[in-house]
């Protein structure tokens, strides 16, 4: 009988001993390393990719194609078109070479300055647009000559390794 209540005693003061226990402290979390990006440019599959103020200064000094990329983050055309056409090696290639990238999600507010005139998300679209709201996602832009926005060419949905690279293609010889 002295058996059984030693062994009760014993297994009580484990049991609340181990209840008490403070088990709510967390290891302590590893500091994130900080992503060596410049202005607000992000390189995404090899390309480089900038917002519409920084890639449109870029493009001009550089003198080279401005592609925008028009997308929203519930688009699945445009996951594919990011996953496919913007990670092929030879469009990746193409684009460094003679172009600057944009991505643009006009569902975001933001201001933007192209060709000195600052716009919310929305004026930019309609800007890209020539006046006309984007009638889906994806949209590409592809302009050349940017001191004039009837240059802009409007591409309207998913647009495939073949033919994203013939677009380009043919804005490079004009």
């Amino acid at each position: 009988m002295l058996r059984k209540i030693l062994f009760i005693s014993l297994a009580m003061v484990l049991v609340v001993g181990i209840s008490s226990a403070d088990f709510s402290q967390k290891p302590p979390k590893k500091k994130a390393k900080k992503a060596a990006v410049k202005s607000d440019a992000a390189e995404h599959n090899g390309i480089v990719w900038y917002n519409m103020t920084d890639g449109f200064a870029k493009a001009k000094k550089e003198k080279k194609i401005l592609v925008v990329d028009v997308y929203t983050d519930w688009c699945y055309w445009c996951k594919v078109m990011d996953k496919q056409t913007y990670e092929n090696a030879s469009i990746v290639k193409k684009m460094k070479k003679y172009c600057v990238a944009v991505k643009f999600n006009p569902e975001n507010n933001g201001t933007h300055t192209v060709n000195d005139q600052t716009m919310t998300s929305d004026q930019l679209a309609r800007y890209l647009n020539k006046g006309g709201r984007i009638p889906g996602y994806p949209m590409t832009f592809i302009w050349k000559g940017l001191t004039d926005n009837s240059k802009i060419q409007p591409y309207s949905g998913y647009m495939d390794t073949t033919y994203f690279n013939a677009v380009i293609n043919k804005t490079i010889q004009e």
